[in-house]
């Protein structure tokens, strides 16, 4: 059974507490962990990892032309028999983000000013949250 997902690809599922945002069939998926980023193949060995804020790009059977992205805010990974299953607290596929409104975030996120070290490191992590939507949705028109 194992050889048959080598052969003919992943499960992606990207769950929320609120629904199930994509069910698909893929070649290869790519994940922001908290500490880098995380390619996923046929045969990859099981895994758990601790999601990032960013880009998870799937590719199917059609090659580039067929990729998909979708933004994922924090949450956790776990790969394992042919199957990948993102669980987070915010997915939105490429497809859904309003550019004007992205790059609309980011700003006002940008010129809020903040205070003390919890304040910051709140900011800059809103901050890289908003430039990985408005990336996301850049890429994908």
């Amino acid at each position: 059974m194992a050889e048959s997902f080598r052969t003919t690809g992943i499960r992606c599922v990207i769950v929320t507490p609120e629904s199930t945002v994509l069910d698909t069939h893929a070649r290869g998926v790519i994940l922001p962990l908290e500490d880098g980023q995380l390619g996923v193949a046929p045969g990859h060995a099981p895994l758990i990892g601790r999601l990032g804020a960013g880009e998870v790009r799937i590719t199917t059977a059609e090659g580039d032309a067929g990729s998909r992205r979708v933004f994922v805010e924090g949450g956790f990974v776990e790969v394992g028999h042919g199957t990948v299953t993102v669980i987070t607290q915010r997915a939105v596929t490429a497809e859904k983000i309003d550019l004007a409104k992205a790059r609309t975030t980011l700003a006002e996120i940008s010129v809020r000013k903040a205070t003390g070290d919890e304040a910051i490191d709140t900011k800059l992590r809103e901050q890289a949250a908003a430039r990985a939507v408005v990336r996301i949705a850049e890429r994908s028109r």
